[in-house]
């Protein structure tokens, strides 16, 4: 759709764009003009949710960021939002009400709140709402209000929330559930709360037609909404606290437990460090192994070299080195070198060792000089008579044979060692796993009371939190609100007014859109694929002016066929006019009677054929013949045959056919039509019907066809017709004479 077609559309739709927006508006006027005053107040409350302080490691280090800052804000949004808390605001305000003045007897809202002070309460509504002497249908009667009265407003408070949970049959319950201003859960939807902007503060607005009550109400909800959040943020997290606490004692109980058992198996095997003890074991238990070898491999060497000097002095005077006191004193000094060892081992240990170390020492010393002295007693029987010194080898026999016992006594010592280490080694192997089974209980449990410990430490720093952010503060407590904020009326009338034009202009624009009739002559002619002849306006009024457009269009029409007329074909002929329409009522009659009119005042003699059934409808004269179209349907036959009289060649002849698609019509004539002129209704669509019946006709004549419009708009009659200047032509000269209208019917 373009400018011109959506101004067109605007022009012509005018009066309906104008009527409906003004009968809204005074529709608006009239159901708004007794609306009540509104007085608005409102409260500010400091929050610290996004820079309040907190415990754990500063200001904000513990936050969640804008995601925890916006589900805080929302949190304290839906509390003060939340059913529970308007309907204890309905019934602390109702309590307010009965200890301010228990009569119901109020000045009429809406009266000048100058002089209000915060002990008034509303007028008029609590007297519709408590009731009066002339008012039996009271919600709260005098006896209800009786029982709901107490000393205090605290007592007060508690009966009117006793007789709220009494059940929906109470009065009080019923009033709270009710659409009742002011003390009704519904009413107190007005209430808004809302951030401001990016700050920690929330402020909360209620409009109502009191000012009292306005401010009374936001008092209020501010008490309950502290309150409920407090609770909240301090509830949240006792039972968290309480299930750590009770962990941390169990499990402080199985750690005691664990380090008892721990305890009583150390005290049971002698276990002072287990670590410790089986490294030292393992240290002295291969310690004393080495040595035992060292002191084998030792013996073993000695004891060689004892048995090959045994064996050379057996050769050269075995018997001496038997005879029994060298024997016997080499017994004794086994035995005290024996003696001497287990002394120097054990050292300190044994009280009076070190004297009877020395002792033996001095014995073993003694028991050698003997000894010597009995081997050199026996030198001349023992020394070499081939020169050979006896005496080294008896010297060396004495070392040997000291050795070979000395080495023999540790040998014994270091095996006794030795089966001790392993015992003691043996003993603490076994304990290992024990032990650390009980210390991985110790762990454990240690590990989940420090566990319980620390969970229990952040749960009570949360708590500590929430005591903290639970801090409501009023930063701008409620107002009495002195003047009302301003009747709407005149903002309900524009937008009112606007609205409907605006629906309405959519409404005709969306109906033009969808518009597919035939109303633009352009539009008609593409849908139809027929040239458009000529138009019809549609009638402006009951008496057409002469400079109507209609004689403009029918001198268009005129100025046409003349041009038609010179391209007829045979001249020996009359030039023959079908004019068709699909339906009945499309106008072909006032077609015809109209062309016949215009082409006689051009003195063309003219001749209009009827169908018999316009008898009626057409005054008959001796242009005018009728006909029945049952005669056209024999093959062969023509208009002459139709006219019955001879007609001129130079006539014109207009015969109108019946209706294509409700009645009979002759299809033979249709063959000796020289244009076919179809009259269509502008205000209706071509359908597919019209399409089918018009290509059936293409397939019998050769004549051109061409559709005339009737009942166009008058904006479509100039853009067809074309438009004159205004102020600069001259008079409207019509270029046909005029001629006497015809009765038509339609």
């Amino acid at each position: 759709m373009t400018a011109r077609e959506f101004l067109r559309l605007m022009r012509r739709h005018w009066l309906l764009l104008v009527l409906v927006p003004v009968t809204t508006a005074v529709s608006i006027f009239f159901f708004s003009r007794f609306q009540e005053k509104k007085y608005k107040s409102d409260t500010v409350i400091y929050t610290g949710i996004a820079s309040g302080y907190k415990i754990e490691g500063g200001n904000n280090d513990g936050g969640g960021g804008w995601s925890a800052t916006s589900t805080g804000f929302d949190n304290l949004l839906s509390l003060i939002n939340s059913r529970d808390t308007r309907d204890e605001v309905c019934l602390r305000l109702l309590a307010w009400h009965l200890m301010t003045d228990p009569t119901g007897y109020m000045p009429q809202p809406g009266a000048p709140a100058a002089g209000a002070t915060a002990s008034r309460a509303p007028g008029g509504l609590l007297h519709r709402l408590f009731g009066t002497k002339s008012a039996p249908d009271q919600l709260l009667p005098a006896p209800v209000r009786a029982r709901l009265l107490g000393a205090t407003l605290e007592e007060t408070t508690a009966r009117v929330r006793t007789a709220f949970q009494a059940g929906p049959r109470n009065p009080v319950y019923r009033l709270v559930n009710s659409k009742v201003a002011f003390y009704s859960e519904e009413a107190l939807w007005a209430i808004t709360a809302a951030r401001v902007k990016d700050s920690d503060l929330v402020q909360i607005e209620y409009t109502t037609t009191d000012p009292i009550i306005c401010q009374k109400t936001l008092e209020i909800l501010i008490d309950v909404s502290i309150r409920k959040h407090k609770e909240l943020f301090t509830g949240q997290n006792e039972t968290v606290v309480n299930y750590f606490d009770q962990s941390a004692q169990k499990a402080y109980k199985r750690l005691q437990e664990a380090e008892q058992r721990l305890l009583a198996f150390h005290q049971k095997h002698n276990i002072v460090d287990y670590e410790k003890q089986i490294s030292a074991s393992t240290d002295e238990r291969q310690l004393a192994a080495d040595k035992y070898n060292l002191l084998e491999m030792q013996y073993a060497g000695a004891f060689s070299t004892l048995k090959s000097v045994e064996n050379t002095l057996g050769h050269r005077g075995g018997s001496n080195l038997k005879s029994q006191e060298i024997i016997r004193l080499r017994s004794q000094l086994s035995g005290l070198n024996k003696q001497i060892s287990e002394l120097e081992l054990v050292g300190n240990a044994v009280p009076g060792a070190p004297a009877r170390l020395a002792r033996l020492k001095q014995q073993a010393d003694q028991l050698t000089t003997r000894m010597s002295d009995a081997v050199n007693g026996e030198y001349a029987d023992t020394h070499s008579v081939r020169g050979v010194n006896v005496k080294e080898l008896l010297s060396d026999y004495s070392k040997n044979t000291l050795q070979v016992e000395d080495l023999k006594s540790q040998l014994n010592l270091m095996r006794q060692q030795k089966q001790a280490s392993a015992g003691q080694y043996n003993a603490l192997v076994p304990l290992g796993a024990e032990i650390r089974k009980i210390r991985r209980e110790v762990e454990v449990a240690e590990k989940e009371y420090l566990s319980q410990m620390e969970g229990l430490k952040q749960s009570k720093l949360s708590q500590q939190n929430g005591v903290l952010a639970s801090q409501l503060r009023v930063v701008d407590p409620p107002y009495l609100p002195l003047t009302s904020t301003g009747s709407k009326l005149m903002m309900l009338l524009i937008g009112g007014f606007l609205g409907a034009f605006l629906l309405t202009g959519a409404g005709v624009v969306t109906v033009g859109m969808l518009d597919n009739s035939l109303q633009n002559p352009a539009h008609a002619a593409a849908v139809t694929t027929f040239p458009v002849a000529g138009i019809i306006p549609k009638p402006t009024g009951p008496k057409p002016t002469p400079n109507d457009h209609a004689k403009r269009a029918e001198d268009h029409l005129a100025r046409h066929l003349l041009l038609k007329f010179q391209r007829k074909v045979n001249i020996e002929k009359p030039y023959i006019i079908g004019v068709l329409s699909t339906q009945f009522t499309e106008g072909k009659t006032e077609i015809c009677c109209s062309l016949a009119a215009n082409l006689n005042d051009m003195g063309i003699k003219t001749l209009s054929l009827f169908p018999n059934d316009h008898a009626l409808q057409v005054i008959p004269n001796d242009d005018t013949q009728f006909y029945s179209p049952l005669q056209g349907l024999a093959k062969g036959v023509t208009v002459a045959d139709i006219a019955g009289k001879a007609v001129h060649s130079d006539s014109v002849i207009i015969i109108e056919f019946p209706a294509l698609l409700e009645t009979t019509y002759p299809a033979s004539l249709l063959q000796g039509l020289d244009l076919i002129l179809v009259a269509v209704r502008a205000e209706r669509t071509w359908t597919q019907a019209d399409k089918a019946v018009f290509q059936s006709i293409r397939t019998v004549t050769k004549a051109p066809i061409e559709i005339i419009l009737n009942g166009v708009l008058p904006e479509y009659v100039i853009e067809f017709i074309g438009a004159r200047t205004r102020g600069t032509s001259p008079a409207y000269a019509p270029a046909l004479p005029p001629y006497p209208p015809q009765a038509l019917l339609n």
